[in-house]
Parts: C-alpha cells; sequence; structure tokens
C-alpha cells in the first residue's frame, strides 16, 4: 500500500503505481528480468540462424525432394482409388469416348456416403444425360433438399470415372467430358 512506501528499501525500482497502491521489483528480480529478456533475444537469434541454415542445406536438395513428394502423393492418390474399388457397393464405370452421355444408376455422394456410413439413410439418384435426347435437368426443390448434393455427386462420379476410378453407383455409362461448370 501506499501508506508503507516509505519501507521500501531505496534500491529497489517502482514498477508500476495507482492510487491505493505501488509496486516494486528488487535488483534481483530487475537483473533477472534483464537477463531473461537478453536470453530471449540471443534465442531469437540463433533461431533465425538455425532457419536459414536449415533452408540452406534444404535448397540443395529441394528437386530430388519436390520429385519424390510428387511421386508419393501420386502413388497416396492410386492407393486410396485401389481401396476404393475394393469396397463392394462401388462398381466399374464404362468410360466412352464415342457418345456424349451420363448414365448412373443408383448413384450415391462419396463423401456424404462414408459420413453416413451403416445408417443408409442417402438415397441413391438415377442421372441420364445424353447428347441425343436429354441433355439439360432443371433441379428445383426446398432448401436444404439435397440439390447441391445431387449436382455435386453426379460431377464426382463424372470426374472420377475419367481418371479411371471405381464410382459410388450400381451402374455408370460416361462419355469422354471436357469440362465441369457449376455457379
Amino acid at each position: 500500500k501506499n501508506s508503507h512506501k516509505s519501507s521500501v528499501p531505496p534500491d529497489w525500482v517502482m514498477v508500476s503505481s495507482t492510487k491505493a497502491v505501488s509496486r516494486f521489483h528488487s535488483p534481483l528480480v530487475t537483473e533477472s528480468y534483464r537477463l531473461l529478456q537478453q536470453l530471449r533475444e540471443q534465442l531469437a537469434l540463433h533461431c533465425a540462424s538455425g532457419w536459414l541454415c536449415f533452408l540452406d542445406r534444404f535448397s540443395e536438395h529441394y528437386h530430388p525432394v519436390s520429385k519424390a513428394i510428387c511421386h508419393l502423393a501420386t502413388v497416396d492418390c492410386l492407393f486410396s482409388l485401389a481401396q476404393v474399388a475394393k469396397q463392394g457397393d462401388y462398381c466399374r464405370p464404362t468410360v466412352q469416348d464415342s457418345r456424349r452421355e451420363i448414365i448412373i444408376k443408383n448413384g450415391r455422394h462419396p463423401v456424404i456416403d462414408v459420413l453416413l456410413g451403416e445408417q443408409d439413410q442417402y438415397v441413391p439418384n438415377t442421372t441420364s444425360l445424353s447428347g441425343d435426347g436429354e441433355r439439360v435437368m432443371i433441379i428445383t426443390g426446398p432448401n436444404m433438399g439435397g440439390k447441391s448434393s445431387y449436382i455435386k455427386q453426379v460431377a464426382l462420379i463424372t470426374v472420377m470415372a475419367q481418371i479411371g476410378s471405381f464410382v459410388p453407383a450400381e451402374e455408370a455409362t460416361i462419355g469422354i467430358v471436357d469440362g465441369i461448370f457449376t455457379r
């Protein structure tokens, strides 16, 4: 309290004060705090130096490491697609380069299907679009009715078929697609 301020040793340093109280640091605390700040600055300098040294060493091997990471990512994708293909409810799509069509029988959204798991709440959808017949569909319904999920499901199944993956459907016949446009 400020009423006892006179009993504070003269070599103590006042840190802060209010109307009622004052805070002081002893010389030991002041010196220790100064040393701590100095060590923090040295640590920051050593960390920066170590990081730059790491970057210099890494840059020497950047291209081989980058190539290895790219190949590892490719293997990871192929392995994941192989795991999907082993699932019983996925089928091998027929990709036809001579016909312009997307025919999916009882297709499911691959992500939602996994999220719902064994609950069997997702209702499969059939899609039939072809250059000779029905080329456009107008999707309507209430908010949160699954319109976006259906559109994304068709797009994902189409992309999966184009890259050679099995798809979440009973049957799928898809022509070569050069673009998918959404809003």
